[in-house]
């Protein structure tokens, strides 16, 4: 690992890894052939991997480099990191019919695109419905591309590396579906004003782990880890290090969601609120609420049409009863992680990890 920064190393890495993504689903689109008729689809699929912070392909590579002595970006994981890349704008292809988001990162969502395009074209039949079923079928096909990916990683490496990362990767996307299934469980689950934790913090917590902690950090960093011949030892270090620092992540996430600039974030103000997002941000702040707070809070939850008004009203129960005490939690979160360092890595590795530790957890988009 080298003395330039390691936000100054991945800035140098994103174009790579967009090109890398862009070429495997090039690669795959070749091979199935297609026509005027899927043109629209397919536009649809690159515009889905043309933007994004890359940070799942970046962990990658870096745990690639943690393990191998190579400089970022050196060690042979380009493929690895297009199957994340590709996996994530499949999983957000997905995600976004399920929230019924209209917008990501300033641009409109797949659904939202494809049932323009019926709509403007005058074509029978619902155009909602039409762009729903596209999208679903646009995840399918960039969820095929990312299993592509994995396979042309996986043939680079010796047999007994290959199984090991294909049962991580697996794992990954199973843990994926069950954490958004109990996320989407949770936002429909009734909320009893009088009682101080209707959104238990131990439930929230096992959606943050499954969802987002595991998959956005863990998961990457340890796949980059194991393609490159990590040890077990060394697997499981980074893992007991990675973990609360991936909470962490989430818990930024959900702050940047209630308080974030929009500008910045690429997400409408309130929007987790008007999707009924049980974060532990709002864990939190419900439990030191008073009833009538309850109230307000609870009149946002799950309503798409909540007006400007109540959403700052909601955002003013949240700013005065939950988010001191969450941002209390990343930094403890973040100490946690620091101290797992001790005696397992070298001084440049703690260095590089640290600063890890701050470009996820104190990140404002």
């Amino acid at each position: 690992m080298c003395m330039t920064s390691l936000a100054a190393r991945f800035f140098e890495l994103r174009p790579l890894i967009d090109q890398q993504t862009q070429e495997d689903l090039s690669a795959l689109l070749v091979q199935i052939g297609s026509g005027e008729a899927s043109s629209d689809f397919l536009d649809s699929a690159f515009g889905a991997i043309r933007s994004g912070k890359r940070f799942r392909a970046l962990l990658a590579h870096f745990g690639a480099a943690l393990v191998s002595g190579k400089e970022l970006g050196q060690a042979p994981v380009a493929h690895l990191g297009a199957a994340l890349e590709l996996y994530q704008a499949s999983a957000l292809a997905h995600d976004d019919v399920i929230d019924h988001a209209d917008t990501r990162r300033g641009a409109p969502t797949p659904h939202i695109r494809l049932a323009t395009i019926h709509r403007e074209r005058q074509w029978l039949g619902s155009d909602e419905r039409f762009g729903a079923a596209a999208a679903i079928l646009l995840g399918d096909l960039l969820f095929s591309a990312a299993e592509r990916s994995i396979g042309l990683q996986c043939e680079s490496l010796e047999p007994k590396i290959a199984s090991r990362l294909l049962a991580r990767y697996t794992t990954m996307h199973a843990e994926v579906a069950l954490g958004q299934y109990l996320d989407v469980r949770a936002e429909h689950l009734p909320l009893d004003l009088h009682n101080p934790d209707a959104i238990p913090l131990r439930e929230v917590r096992e959606v943050v782990i499954r969802k987002s902690a595991h998959y956005s950090i863990v998961h990457p960093a340890l796949l980059g880890a194991i393609a490159a011949g990590g040890s077990e030892e060394l697997v499981q270090a980074l893992e007991e290090a990675l973990t609360p620092w991936g909470i962490a992540f989430q818990l930024r996430d959900d702050d940047l969601g209630v308080f974030g600039d929009p500008e910045v974030t690429g997400k409408p103000a309130g929007d987790d609120l008007r999707e009924g997002k049980r974060t532990m941000l709002l864990s939190l702040s419900w439990k030191n609420a008073s009833v009538a707070e309850r109230e307000i809070l609870a009149g946002v939850l799950g309503d798409e049409k909540a007006s400007p008004d109540s959403i700052a009203r909601a955002t003013e129960v949240i700013a005065t009863r939950g988010r001191d005490v969450h941002e209390a939690l990343i930094a403890s979160l973040v100490d946690e992680g620091e101290a797992q360092l001790e005696d397992r890595f070298s001084e440049a590795e703690r260095a590089d990890l640290l600063e890890l530790a701050q470009i996820i957890t104190a990140r404002r988009a």
